[in-house]
């Protein structure tokens, strides 16, 4: 059932709501307190590479060319493995930005196709954005779990950034993801991309905590064992591996969380601790909370909009 809600509430855009906005974290320009240093949440993750010898750009460098949509393009061998690109018509090698779009669906269904009405307003919001909408393999396949989802969003990426020279785009990557999306978004940035090319996360009604009592009961409970590979009581150091609560570091991307008052699954404070260890490490972010919003996340305009503005030059992961 909660998947149902999901899916039919994507396609929902309201306009006016009542949310409470934490203030943005903006370390000073003299902060000197960021680190090189990562903690890697995966096993043998696939880190993406820029391609080799790009043309150097010049500050005139948008061309102006025809949009396009590409769909079901592949990025690996699985059929899940597939991706949709829309590139606008006026791009530019240094200024035209990727924001990739992940699905949620307890990290064991639903695909791409629920998450069309996030391109349309991205497309009718930004007109410098090139648009993934992009499938990840899930867990109801036989050994898929974290760490190869995980490999998936670095295989994507990889992909992706081997079409920029082609289609005349940069290698700025930011993630938009809903629920599970939103988890995976968190855990890639945060322990995988060591190339820094993710410059910002957004996520809406994301768990952050895998090892909370709150979220590990029912249906959901038993998805988040299938995630894992393996009840709680086993290995509880695993379910915390996975857990972008734990993974954040001082060189975290920018990071936008949106959470519901009304969440039957996904409790707000699961977006509130993961702010406290963003503001701790000194990472800019910023936390709405919506008090009548359940998981059927029923504001998606408003949200893109937020997530636009914060995805702005201000807040770039350096």
């Amino acid at each position: 059932m909660k998947n149902l809600i999901y899916a039919c509430s994507i396609i929902i855009s309201v306009l006016f709501s009542s949310c409470e906005v934490i203030e943005d974290l903006k370390p000073s320009s003299g902060d000197k307190t960021q680190t090189d240093s990562t903690t890697t949440g995966t096993t043998n993750p696939t880190t993406p590479t820029t391609p080799t010898n790009p043309t150097t750009p010049t500050e005139s460098d948008y061309i102006e060319a025809t949009a396009q949509d590409l769909n079901h393009q592949s990025y690996g061998p699985d059929e899940l493995q597939k991706f949709d690109i829309h590139i606008p018509a006026r791009r530019s090698l240094t200024k035209t930005k990727v924001v990739i779009i992940l699905h949620g669906g307890s990290w064991k269904e639903l695909d791409k196709g629920f998450m069309n009405n996030y391109v349309s307003q991205i497309k009718s919001k930004g007109d410098n954005w090139v648009i993934v909408n992009a499938n990840y393999r899930l867990t109801f396949q036989n050994g898929i779990r974290y760490d190869q989802q995980i490999q998936d969003l670095g295989s994507l990426i990889t992909k992706v950034l081997s079409m920029r020279q082609q289609y005349n785009f940069s290698d700025k990557i930011y993630f938009i993801g809903a629920s599970a999306g939103g988890h995976l978004a968190l855990a890639y940035s945060y322990t995988v991309d060591k190339s820094k090319n993710v410059k910002g996360v957004s996520v809406i009604a994301a768990p952050t905590d895998l090892t909370s009592d709150k979220i590990r009961v029912g249906e959901f409970g038993q998805d988040i064992e299938n995630l894992i590979g393996q009840p709680y009581s086993s290995n509880p150091d695993a379910f915390k591996r996975a857990s972008p609560r734990y993974q954040v570091t001082r060189v975290a991307p920018p990071t936008i969380l949106f959470y519901g008052g009304k969440d039957e699954f996904i409790p707000s404070d699961q977006g509130e601790v993961l702010r406290q260890q963003l503001q701790a490490n000194a990472v800019i972010n910023s936390y709405n909370f919506y008090p009548e919003q359940g998981h059927e996340w029923m504001i998606l305009s408003e949200t893109i909009d937020k997530t636009l503005v914060f995805f702005g030059d201000d807040n770039t992961r350096k």
